[in-house]
């Protein structure tokens, strides 16, 4: 079973890079998951992090389901679970606009990772990331962050947590050169590289 976590901020290609990776493994036996935001509002014992750990723990789960349709004597059935967005994000978004305790979040992520994640040895974790003024360049008004510094603040935490992550299979591709993407089909490639060598990549 493949996990494969593609993270980064909104607007860096991560729908095409997803795209990408569905009709290179011929789209077969794909389950494409999302770690969405918490609700706007909460009852007042619920909290935005307690209401993310229960979703962790929720897709964790399914995890777990899934693989169990794995076990096949003959290893012709994989599951690929690719991840639009993955656990990580709450370590940006959590303490940036939902005043979320980072060490908390900190904890939460490597509970999540040593429950779920780590036990499997085809995990990778795929961070398209950018300059933060081509980050700033490609907003469309739907994103959390909406200035350089709020750009700046997410790429670095996004880098962050990125290296305080426990898994080993991870990818970090800077999208942009000067003001321009680079290729979308070299990022794909190296990404599609990178799953199939089990390399460790700066």
């Amino acid at each position: 079973m493949k996990h494969i976590l593609c993270e980064g901020g909104d607007e860096l290609g991560k729908n095409t890079l997803i795209e990408g990776l569905i009709k290179h493994f011929s789209f077969d036996n794909i389950h494409i998951r999302h770690f969405g935001k918490p609700p706007k509002e909460f009852p007042n014992e619920i909290t935005p992090l307690k209401f993310q750990t229960e979703c962790f723990y929720k897709e964790g789960y399914l995890l777990e389901k899934i693989s169990q349709l794995e076990e096949d004597v003959y290893g012709y059935y994989e599951n690929i679970v690719i991840w639009n967005r993955s656990h990580l994000g709450e370590y940006v978004y959590g303490q940036m606009f939902r005043d979320n305790d980072p060490s908390e979040i900190e904890d939460m992520i490597k509970n999540f990772e040593e429950q779920f994640l780590l036990n499997n040895s085809e995990t990778y974790l795929i961070l398209l990331t950018a300059d933060p003024e081509f980050f700033l360049s490609q907003e469309d008004g739907k994103s959390f962050s909406k200035n350089i510094i709020q750009k700046t603040e997410e790429l670095k935490l996004f880098n962050k947590i990125f290296e305080k992550s426990s898994i080993d299979k991870k990818l970090k591709i800077k999208v942009n050169k000067n003001n321009t993407f680079i290729s979308k089909s070299l990022i794909l490639n190296k990404v599609i590289d990178f799953i199939k060598n089990n390399n460790y990549v700066e």
